[in-house]
Formats: C-alpha cells, sequence, structure tokens
C-alpha cells in the first residue's frame, strides 16, 4: 500500500511540473497568454522559467514579451529571461521597446541574456536609412552651414 501512495505522489509530481510547461500552446490567443502568463507568475514562476515554457510551446516573443511587461515585469527582466529562454534578440527588443523602453538600453539587457551582440541590429530613429543619412556632410552629427550670421549685426562668419 505504500508503495502505490508513493507512486500516487511522484505521478502527481510529474503531473504538476509537466503541466506547467504544458499550459503554453503556439494556438493561444494573446489573451489566453496574458492568463496563463498570470497563472504562472501566482504559482511562483520565475521570468525565465515562463519565457523558456512559452518558447518551448512555439508562442510569439512579441506575445510572451508584451504579457510579462503588462504584469507588471520590469522591461529589461523580461527582455534577459526572453533572450535567455532562446528566442530571437532583435524580435524581444523590438517587442519590449513598444511598452516605452528605450531600444538602446535593451540591448544591454539582451546581452546579459545570451545574446551576441554582433547580431543585434541597432534600430533607427528615425526609420530607414543609417543614422545622419540627410545631415550635409553625411555621417553622425551636425555640419554647419559654409556661412551664418552672429545675432546682434556683427556680419557673417565664412568658413574656408
Amino acid at each position: 500500500m505504500k508503495k502505490i501512495s508513493k507512486l500516487v505522489v511522484l505521478a502527481g509530481a510529474a503531473f504538476t511540473s509537466f503541466g506547467a510547461l504544458a499550459a503554453f500552446s503556439s494556438s493561444m490567443s494573446l489573451s489566453q497568454v496574458d492568463n496563463e502568463v498570470r497563472a504562472a507568475f501566482s504559482r511562483g514562476e520565475s521570468l525565465n522559467s515562463v519565457a523558456g515554457g512559452a518558447r518551448s510551446a512555439g508562442v510569439a516573443p512579441s506575445w510572451i514579451v508584451s504579457s510579462m511587461i503588462g504584469q507588471g515585469k520590469d522591461s529589461c527582466s523580461v527582455v534577459t529571461a526572453a533572450v535567455s529562454a532562446g528566442y530571437d534578440a532583435n524580435q524581444v527588443i523590438s517587442a519590449a521597446s513598444v511598452s516605452g523602453a528605450s531600444s538602446s538600453s535593451l540591448v544591454s539587457c539582451a546581452i546579459a541574456g545570451g545574446a551576441d551582440p554582433t547580431t543585434i541590429t541597432a534600430a533607427t530613429a528615425a526609420g530607414g536609412g543609417g543614422g545622419g543619412s540627410g545631415v550635409p556632410g553625411g555621417g553622425f552629427g551636425f555640419s554647419a552651414p559654409a556661412t551664418f550670421q552672429i545675432p546682434g549685426g556683427g556680419g557673417s562668419i565664412s568658413r574656408s
């Protein structure tokens, strides 16, 4: 009888562990992902555990990142956990930046999660093209015009 009760306890523990990992599904809606993330955090699961379970089940990175941040988790910690779980760093950073965090600050969080810094694409502030592509003289920064006026009537100064 003791063997049967031990077997039942072990089977229950295995089912509980499997249930926590198998709760996510690639066919879940965003609200279902939100509900599962909420339930996982209420069970005391870590960001890494939740991100790993979602990744194993094929949940989209934008959905799991959005859901974890929506549950009040820190953007940087979410990015680190999602990248550690194997999600693409660029997709994770993009999803987390929607919450208002700056992409440049999230890059270091992704690197902390194990992302290869050489594979992370820098976001451009205005989209399209490289930085400074419309600035006279090219590159980053500011190029002064050939002549400019000094306020107060001091004439103009020319640059040679």
